[in-house]
Order: structure tokens, then sequence, then C-alpha cells
């Protein structure tokens, strides 16, 4: 989950996926953080407690509430992965058909396998989100 008064921490993101106790999790945590690595050209840092982000940007809400956030993130947990991008996934339907079996809500896309989704797909995916993101960012 999202925890919007999260900041940047100095802790270790290999540290915290190492801490998850499934081999699987750990492996496809790892492979997402060097593809979010290379999507951004960012590294990761950790965010709050349980977030590891790439790059940041600074939001203004319509009520006015201003704060930094990445530009993309994911959650590693036993469970699954949470991918996050503040914008939402509702405008990038199409690729997520190509990405295969995942399920998004406003803004979390959720992964469970690796072996069910398509890598290159998400990949692309990944790039258009920060292309947008800091394309509506750049002239703030």
């Amino acid at each position: 989950m999202i925890d919007f008064d999260s900041h940047p921490t100095d802790n270790n993101p290999i540290e915290l996926i190492n801490n998850i106790d499934h081999v699987r999790r750990k492996h496809d945590s790892k492979t997402l953080l060097n593809m979010m690595k290379k999507v951004t050209g960012n590294d990761a840092i950790v965010w709050g407690a349980e977030s590891i982000g790439f790059g940041q940007y600074a939001y203004i809400y319509k009520t006015g509430r201003k704060g930094n956030w990445p530009l993309i993130s994911f959650t590693p947990s036993l469970q699954s992965i949470s991918i996050h991008v503040m914008p939402g996934f509702d405008n990038y339907t199409s690729l997520l058909e190509k990405v295969g079996h995942v399920k998004y809500s406003g803004n979390t896309l959720t992964l469970h396998k690796f072996s069910d989704i398509n890598l290159p797909a998400l990949e692309a995916l990944l790039k258009k989100a920060v292309y947008d993101i800091r394309k509506s960012h750049e002239s703030r």
C-alpha cells in the first residue's frame, strides 16, 4: 500500500528484497529493480519502510497538497509485488493487455509471478508511464 507521507531513506533496497522469505519473489523483485533502473536511469531508493522508488518529481493535488514522489516504485512482499505509478494505469489499458496476468486498481499494478507476464511488454508500459510523468511535470 502506498503511504503518501513516505520519504526517501538510507535503507538498502537489496537488503529489503533479501528479507523476503520467498525465493521466486526475491528473484522477480531483483529483476524488476534492474528493469526500473534501466527505464528511469535512476538508482533505487527505499521510500518509507517498504517501497523501492526510482527518480522523483513534485506533485500538486487539486486540493493544494504538495509533495514529492518517485517516478515509479514497487513494493515487494511475500504475497506479491505491487508497482506504483501515481497517475494510475487507466490510460495504459492496451499496454496492460500485452503484459499478461496482472491486476490493477487505481495507481497499483499487482504481479504474482513473472513467469505469467511478458517482461518486454511490462518494460514498455513502465517506459511509457515514466515518459508521461516526466512530460507532464517538466514545466512545473
